[in-house]
């Protein structure tokens, strides 16, 4: 049986953020198909995230990526995170991907997710 982690601690100063480029998936729960996009910044908190398809702010969001070396540390695991969108990105030209930034509610270190 698999075991969600809650971040229930007062959020009270912003976390920490890391700069990170890695690919990441993402659907409304309840979904079969992932969407692909690709991080931009992560922290303890939430992601933002370049996206094929927007999804209305304070939507339902389960995002799966692997996490690096420098977050994760040595052996870092695939994770599976549910959230919320908090909001969205228009791209300045539209030769660039939008963005959304998500909040970590809960999240849980998953086998590796199977490409479709």
């Amino acid at each position: 049986m698999s075991r969600w982690v809650s971040d229930t601690k007062e959020k009270t100063e912003r976390a920490t953020r890391f700069v990170i480029s890695m690919p990441l998936r993402y659907r409304m729960p309840g979904e079969t198909a992932w969407h692909r996009g690709k991080v931009e910044n992560i922290s303890r908190t939430g992601v933002l995230f370049s996206a094929e398809e927007l999804m209305d702010v304070a939507s339902p969001v389960e995002m799966t990526f692997q996490l690096p070396v420098e977050i994760g540390g040595p052996g870092a695991a695939q994770v599976l995170c549910v959230g919320n969108v908090v909001r969205t990105v228009l791209p300045p030209t539209s030769d660039q991907p939008p963005a959304m930034a998500a909040s970590i509610r809960s999240y849980k270190f998953n086998p590796k997710i199977e490409e479709p």
